[in-house]
């Protein structure tokens, strides 16, 4: 009888960790620079939480590593990858807006990596990861609702009552009369352009700081993919009278001092453009309207290709880390034939 601890680590087992701990690493480096330049209190208890949050994962997905013999992934570094000596880049308030962000992201990829599991441990970290994301999503929460930041997504009247679909007009949206987009569509609208809008003000950030060329045009490219994506989503809800999302372009300083290196911030652009392909995948299978439908498989495209864009960079300059892959058989066939 196999005993729980000679049960394998399954690949999405493996995925999920490996992912676990380089996003863990890279958030490390930037949050030791958020706590280092904030001034205000309550936002550095948040800050701090967050630092707690990312040490206490990577050190549980570490304990697996060893206790598997799987080689620890290089990823991100104090001393190479983060200057907590540079000016401020970005504002206090944005430094919150921030965490926020990153911990729905964390509840939607911890929620995947606990759904993807079946060994004890792996269950049991990701089980704690969701929990403590899901405190500091709550404190953030808080802390951006007191100090008036935080933007509530639009309000729509309650119904009055239950009603069916009754004509295969609903899915239209080309030509004629469009019916008003409803609360699902709304919620996603809202979403990305909220995640879009932080995510221009991260890229505007980026530019301003990137020691290479060919970085620093990547990071403006993607300034203004976002900025298209929230004129796109923001005048489909001024056509419905809804208001729009926020921006946060203000919340970038003039500081020219990089506080990460070009390794790191290609890394957290293409981590946020590969979840942002999530948020568009779950918004087209989502919508009714056949014309928004459109709309995201437009921005899906343009997304997939900054991201190959972005892969492409990394690569050439030695930054791309192989995630664990199967055996390559044919490759060691050949090999054998030498």
């Amino acid at each position: 009888m196999n005993s729980e601890h000679n049960i394998r680590l399954t690949s999405a087992e493996i995925a999920q960790l490996w992912t676990g701990y380089m996003n863990n690493s890279m958030s490390k480096c930037e949050l030791m620079y958020f706590k280092e330049k904030t001034q205000d209190e309550e936002i550095r208890t948040v800050i701090n939480l967050a630092i707690s949050i990312t040490e206490k994962i990577l050190q549980n997905i570490t304990g697996i590593y060893v206790k598997e013999n799987h080689p620890i992934p290089v990823a991100f570094s104090e001393n190479e990858d983060v200057n907590i000596n540079a000016p401020a880049l970005y504002s206090d308030t944005f430094f919150l807006i921030f965490v926020h962000n990153m911990a729905r992201h964390g509840l939607t990829a911890y929620g995947a990596a606990l759904a993807g599991s079946t060994r004890t441990d792996v269950l049991d970290l990701f089980s704690s990861a969701v929990d403590l994301t899901r405190e500091l999503y709550f404190k953030s929460l808080k802390a951006s609702l007191e100090k008036g930041l935080y933007s509530r997504a639009a309000y729509i009247p309650i119904p009055e009552q239950v009603e069916f679909i009754e004509k295969k007009g609903y899915l239209t949206g080309w030509f004629g009369e469009r019916r008003p987009i409803n609360s699902l569509e709304i919620m996603h609208f809202y979403e990305n352009m909220q995640r879009n809008a932080v995510g221009k003000a991260l890229l505007l950030g980026f530019a301003q700081v990137a020691g290479l060329k060919d970085v620093q045009n990547y990071m403006v490219k993607g300034a203004n993919i976002a900025s298209k994506v929230v004129e796109v989503l923001a005048h489909i809800l001024s056509e419905e009278n809804i208001s729009e999302s926020p921006t946060y372009d203000s919340d970038v300083l003039k500081s020219t001092t990089a506080p990460f290196s070009d390794k790191l911030m290609m890394f957290q652009v293409t981590m946020l453009t590969g979840m942002s392909l999530g948020y568009y995948g779950t918004a087209m299978g989502t919508v009714a309207r056949r014309d928004l439908g459109s709309k995201y498989l437009r921005l899906t495209l343009e997304a997939v290709q900054y991201a190959e864009d972005g892969a492409n960079i990394m690569i050439e300059h030695g930054w791309m880390e192989k995630p664990p892959a199967s055996i390559d058989e044919a490759e060691i066939a050949k090999t054998k034939r030498k």
